[in-house]
């Protein structure tokens, strides 16, 4: 095919469809002005005047880019040593008579004196710990040349970028799969706050509150009464968090979540909604204003177009999950809409990356790998709360 091609109809009909002059938009052929990209194969690599001089590539591009992978602010307190992770509990101790009141006591006129003991007090703090451990691995392995490619460049450098871009990718995709383990435990988590009744369906409770409203999930995201009540349940939700409580983890364990250390994770579909619809409120500002907001585009997976069905689901198996009710240990639901967890509800204790790379010098090519190792844990005696529509 020719590289250069006359366009003169094509820059006439443009001319009058920007004027105004046809009828109706002319079907435009692009095809000799604008490349969509083909292989080099594909093209006539000698110009056409002599049919003899190599037709050269002006610029190579490296469309290549360094991925910032979302930790979600669980990867902080990583170990490489040891296999388990203690973790102690405190009970609260209940309150008892005071004795100071108590010394003497009166029968008519005759006082009686009588101290309590400082041996006897025999009740002590009730402490629980647990064992956190559990770790899985994998690799990355890739093989590159080393000279085999010079034939494609002009100069050192110009390889060097190219291989570079290699690098980059192995990278990526190794940031992306940490990313997608750490998605992995916070539905874990989500599952096992669902499981354990940890959990508000905040659509059925509008309908139930408004029973002329029976909104579906679609209406509720462009209702601007629903969202309102949405935020304001979410927000009830962080401040009642952030007072000692047993009912907001599996265990009554006594507790609290200030807002430093909440981890509020909103589905973006639903933030982007009330943002939308609700522009004078001042909840997303105060939401973005928390120190651990995390804005997450979809929980498990995006489906084929980020739909919201897709977007908001996660399907999780754990044998810790198994219960009289729920004989698989296994969750599915969809709907989810936000995520709010203490700090210490989910986090990643173990983990490990190794590099390695090795020169073959009877094929001259170099074997890199990368391999790392993870370990989570969810603790059932933190706070949490998962929201969802359905």
């Amino acid at each position: 095919m020719a590289l250069i091609n006359q366009i003169y109809s094509l820059v006439n009909d443009s001319v009058e469809d920007a004027l105004g002059k046809n009828a109706s938009l002319t079907n435009l052929d692009t095809t000799d002005l604008v490349s969509l990209g083909k292989a080099i194969s594909n093209y006539d690599a000698y110009e056409d005047f002599y049919r003899s001089l190599v037709n050269r590539i002006a610029k190579t591009v490296y469309f290549v880019r360094t991925y910032k992978a979302n930790d979600r602010h669980i990867l902080r307190d990583e170990h490489e040593y040891g296999a388990f992770i203690q973790k102690v509990y405190y009970m609260l101790p209940e309150a008892v008579e005071n004795p100071e009141y108590d010394v003497v006591s009166w029968s008519g006129n005759t006082a009686t004196y009588s101290q309590a003991s400082p041996f006897d007090v025999n009740t002590v703090v009730e402490v629980k710990a647990l064992i956190y451990g559990g770790q899985g691995t994998w690799s990355i392995e890739i093989m590159r040349p080393v000279s085999q490619i010079k034939t494609a460049f002009l100069d050192e450098s110009s390889m060097m970028s190219f291989i570079d871009g290699i690098y980059i990718a192995i990278d990526n995709s190794f940031k992306l799969e940490e990313e997608r383990l750490v998605a992995n435990a916070c539905n874990t988590a989500m599952a096992h706050a669902i499981n354990s009744g940890l959990s508000r369906n905040l659509l059925s409770e509008y309908n139930t509150l408004n029973p002329t409203a029976t909104l579906t999930i679609a209406q509720a995201l462009q209702s601007a009464e629903f969202l309102r009540f949405a935020c304001k349940e979410i927000a009830d939700t962080i401040d009642h968090m952030s007072g000692m409580s047993t009912l907001f983890n599996s265990q009554g364990y006594e507790t609290f979540t200030d807002k430093e250390n909440l981890v509020v994770e909103i589905l973006s579909q639903f933030e982007n909604a009330f943002n939308m619809y609700l522009k004078a409120d001042t909840f997303h500002e105060e939401l973005v204003a928390l120190p651990m907001h995390e804005k997450v585009q979809y929980w498990q997976g995006s489906g084929s177009n980020f739909d919201f069905a897709s977007a908001s689901s996660i399907n999780v198996k754990n044998d810790a999950l198994i219960t009289a009710t729920n004989v698989t240990g296994t969750v599915n639901q969809s709907g989810i809409i936000c995520f709010l967890h203490d700090i210490e509800n989910v986090a990643a204790y173990f983990g490990e990356r190794n590099s390695w790379e090795m020169y073959n010098p009877r094929s001259r090519v170099i074997n890199h790998g990368e391999q790392a190792r993870k370990g989570f844990a969810v603790d059932t005696y933190a706070n949490s709360c998962v929201f969802f529509i359905a």
